[in-house]
């Protein structure tokens, strides 16, 4: 395989067949690079059928893209959902088969990658040695999980884990619900590393062993395998599958900086010419003087003209226009806040900054207490008034599942402010910020004692 991609499976130590699959293949000239994770779904016959006809199909739709990949990549799982069902009904054998997957294309050229997921299998990105998980479980206890009710821990051993509520094969029709696959796009940069996997991996190691795995230094074939590994090792209870994308195309590096050497003053030597110079050159050099003095005179007097006619208008303006034009041009950034506030105090889930490159500057502090709210920057960038000490950003502990997505903070004493573990943050950059992310604790008419344990965000120090 190449050196910037490889997978692996392994039927794990309890399971008596692999139903897991699973390709990495370069497209289009080697353009773009397919990628994708099956996991037939276990308890039903014919799960590891699902999960080939699945792989045989997608990897037909997927030999060529066009310019929209997502649509693309939701065609390919819908085809292969059509096949399960003729299969299904075929015969009655395997007539409860059904399969998770999740398909990724990378387009490293472009710093680019698309998705598209059903089921519980996921797709990590790692980036600066931090592990995001960029797919949802489609499952109660994922939902739970990624709302902050339970721990990375409790989701492991929960009874209900391997419970889904999403596959190919549960549906004839899965385009009749806009969400039932699952699609997105991210920036893939320069060093990222795309992880895609069945939950025979993520229920048996956490998210911490998995990122120290990954930030190893071994080539992708040992990391891969490292993975099954650790699950193995931890009980390896189901097929284990992994496949990794790396971005190795080498950033582009600034031009270093000439040094120019400052030379000391000299006198310069003046070289004398015993020649007589002719008296039609000197009368030339007085002219050309002389109209340049001339040019200049006449341009600032015009100039002087300009500067006068400005201030006569301004001061000939009726002094209600002047109110009005001061009415009418607020900025846009107020607007642009005032617009999130009333979303933040009405009955909307979601917010999104339509105009990419947004720069929001705060001296009061967005303060969100929904039970569930998704904020999407689009690359908005909230900055701090010179004036602002406060946090950019509050969350109550009345909120339950908040979701960050694509903002940049700068400037901030503190960025964001939390009470609990109610907040998913994804594509987010602190930029200037003394405290990123703050978590407060509230303790209301009673006695503490003890220790506080910090286990709520994993930093890479705490995994060595």
């Amino acid at each position: 395989m190449g050196e910037y991609f490889y997978g692996i499976t392994d039927k794990g130590k309890r399971r008596e067949k692999n139903e897991d699959t699973f390709f990495v293949r370069e497209i289009i000239n080697k353009q773009f690079l397919v990628a994708c994770v099956i996991d037939g779904v276990g308890g039903y016959q014919g799960g590891d059928v699902a999960a080939a006809i699945a792989r045989s199909v997608i990897m037909k739709h997927l030999e060529t893209l066009s310019k929209d990949v997502i649509v693309n990549l939701q065609q390919a799982i819908v085809a292969a959902n059509t096949k399960i069902n003729e299969q299904k009904k075929a015969g009655a054998k395997n007539e409860r088969m059904a399969c998770v997957l999740t398909c990724a294309v990378a387009d490293i050229k472009n710093n680019k990658c698309w998705y598209a997921h059903v089921g519980d299998t996921r797709i990590y990105l790692l980036r600066d040695h931090s592990l995001i998980k960029i797919s949802k479980d489609h499952s109660a206890v994922g939902f739970l999980e990624e709302s902050g009710r339970l721990s990375e821990e409790e989701a492991m051993r929960h009874p209900r884990r391997n419970e889904i509520n999403k596959a190919l094969g549960f549906e004839e029709d899965i385009t009749i619900a806009d969400d039932f696959i699952e699609t997105g796009e991210s920036p893939f940069l320069s060093g990222d590393l795309l992880l895609l996997c069945s939950d025979g991996l993520t229920d048996m190691i956490s998210s911490g062993t998995i990122t120290s795995v990954l930030t190893s230094n071994k080539n992708l074939a040992a990391k891969a395998k490292a993975l099954v590994d650790a699950a193995n090792d931890a009980g390896g209870n189901d097929n284990i599958t992994a496949v990794l994308v790396e971005n190795n195309k080498q950033p582009i590096q600034k031009p270093e900086p000439v040094i120019v050497e400052r030379k000391k003053d000299t006198i310069a030597t003046v070289m004398v010419d015993n020649e007589v110079s002719p008296l039609k050159d000197i009368a030339t050099v007085k002219k050309n003087s002389r109209n340049l003095v001339s040019f200049l005179t006449l341009f600032l007097m015009m100039l002087l003209v300009v500067l006068l006619m400005v201030v006569s208008q301004k001061k000939n303006k009726p002094a209600a226009n002047s109110a009005v034009a001061a009415v009418q041009s607020p900025k846009k950034i107020n607007e642009q806040f005032q617009q999130l506030v009333s979303h933040l105090n009405d009955s909307t889930k979601t917010y999104l900054f339509q105009q990419k490159g947004t720069i929001l500057e705060l001296n009061d502090p967005i303060v969100i207490n929904k039970d569930s709210f998704r904020l999407s920057g689009n690359g908005a960038t909230i900055t701090a008034d010179s004036l602002y000490k406060g946090p950019a950003i509050i969350i109550n502990s009345a909120a339950k599942h908040i979701v960050l997505d694509s903002l940049i903070f700068k400037n901030f004493d503190v960025g964001i402010v939390v009470q609990k573990n109610n907040i998913t943050l994804r594509h987010i950059r602190f930029i200037n910020c003394r405290v990123p992310v703050q978590y407060s604790f509230s303790f209301r008419d009673s006695v503490v004692s003890g220790r506080f344990k910090d286990s709520i965000f994993i930093t890479n120090s705490n995994l060595k």
